[in-house]
C-alpha cells in the first residue's frame, strides 16, 4: 500500500549551441500523468523559471513522466521513465 505520490516530470531544452538539456520538476496533487504534464509546462513558462533556466527554449518533443510512491514505512519509490508525447 501507497501513501503520497508525487510525479517527477522532466523537460527537455535546448541550449543555444542545440545541446539538449533537461530540467526536472516534482508536481504534487495531480490525479494523472498528463495533469501532472500540464502542471510542469505551466511552470516552466513562468518568467521566474525562464530566467533560472538562461532562457533556454522547450524542446516539446522531449518530456519523461515518473511517479513516485511513498509506501506506509516511508520508503520512496520511483517508477521507471515513461516517455510522455507533447
Amino acid at each position: 500500500m501507497t501513501t503520497g505520490s508525487l510525479w517527477l516530470v522532466g523537460l527537455g531544452f535546448r541550449t543555444p549551441c542545440g545541446r539538449l538539456v533537461h530540467h526536472f520538476s516534482l508536481v504534487d496533487g495531480m490525479a494523472d500523468r498528463e495533469q501532472a504534464h500540464e502542471a510542469a509546462l505551466e511552470r516552466a513558462d513562468e518568467p521566474s523559471e525562464h530566467a533560472v533556466r538562461g532562457n533556454l527554449r522547450l524542446d516539446d518533443g522531449r518530456v519523461e513522466m515518473r511517479r513516485m510512491s511513498c509506501d506506509l514505512l516511508g520508503t520512496w519509490r520511483l517508477s521507471v521513465p515513461s516517455p510522455c508525447t507533447a
